[in-house]
């Protein structure tokens, strides 16, 4: 995603590689940096956005990253809408869509920074593209960061993209019911490594607040809904073959009583998303392994 940043931030990179993931105030990273000690996982705080530049320095310093790596946006940071694709040569595409979404995205498109991907799924006929559009002046809080030291950003993907790489490629599709503290919990359809559906869940970002007595009077219930419904409209709507299973990432206390609840509530296998070694223990920082994934697949792609 926003391939088009990628290039702004060529620096000669060693062997360490990275994922750090914001959130609304707050973030993780995961740092590897070629052997057993030197992988390591963590989250960092702030108390508002408008000190990112002075964290992420402090983040960067502290724990002398280096290398090259991925920033993953959590949903707070970036809008993705869904558009027809423009009858333009692809080339083009990429300097038009900012004005193709100036009516939907509250970003002026002089202040915008967008890139897209192909759906897919064709949906009647007709192809389709997803935008993700962010701030300008906000990013460029961030990726001057990683200009004054130095460090080789390769790119900024999605949380959406960040969890999808979590996953092991199957030609099967997987559900995921997936969230990073404090944010919103997404619902994400992949088949053979591509996002086929993603849906914010409004309503349930305090599920990790709430007791078992609480979850089972109705909010269960309300999330297995929305997870039917989910499957519905990729099997009915996108003409999908049906969902093969649920993986479950909620880094919560009662993380295993809500996977209880939803495998009773459905006719598809439902369990928890396993992290990679060494991070099993580390849900909290899902996003930031996934990001860190993002690079070790770039890196697959180029042999």
């Amino acid at each position: 995603m926003l391939n088009g940043l990628k290039t702004l931030f060529n620096r000669k990179s060693t062997d360490g590689k990275f994922g750090i993931a914001l959130r609304s105030q707050a973030g993780s990273y995961a740092l590897d940096n070629g052997s057993d000690a030197e992988r390591k996982t963590g989250e960092f705080f702030t108390e508002t956005s408008e000190s990112a530049g002075d964290w992420l320095d402090e983040l960067l310093s502290t724990h002398n990253i280096q290398g090259s790596g991925h920033l993953v946006l959590s949903a707070s940071h970036y809008y993705n809408v869904q558009i027809n694709k423009p009858d333009l040569p692809d080339n083009e595409i990429p300097a038009a869509i900012k004005w193709l979404v100036k009516d939907i995205v509250p970003i002026d498109p002089d202040e915008m920074i967008a890139d897209y991907y192909d759906s897919p799924v064709v949906v009647s006929g007709t192809q389709k593209i997803n935008v993700v559009c962010s701030h300008l002046t906000s990013l460029k809080k961030y990726t001057d960061s990683f200009k004054r030291y130095q460090i080789d950003l390769k790119g900024i993907i999605t949380d959406e993209f960040a969890f999808a790489n979590l996953l092991p490629q199957s030609e099967h599709s997987i559900l995921m019911i997936c969230q990073q503290p404090f944010e919103e919990v997404f619902v994400i359809i992949v088949k053979n490594g591509q996002i086929f559906f993603s849906r914010k869940l409004r309503g349930f970002h305090d599920v990790g607040g709430y007791s078992t007595e609480q979850l089972s009077k109705g909010i269960c219930d309300s999330l297995s809904i929305e997870v039917q419904k989910s499957m519905d409209y990729f099997e009915r709507l996108l003409k999908q073959t049906p969902v093969h299973e649920i993986k479950v990432l909620l880094p919560v206390k009662h993380e295993d009583f809500i996977i209880e609840s939803l495998d009773k509530n459905t006719n598809v296998t439902v369990s928890k998303l396993d992290l990679p070694e060494p991070y099993q223990q580390m849900r909290n920082c899902a996003a930031s392994i996934g990001g860190l994934i993002e690079f070790e697949k770039l890196g697959a792609d180029n042999d």
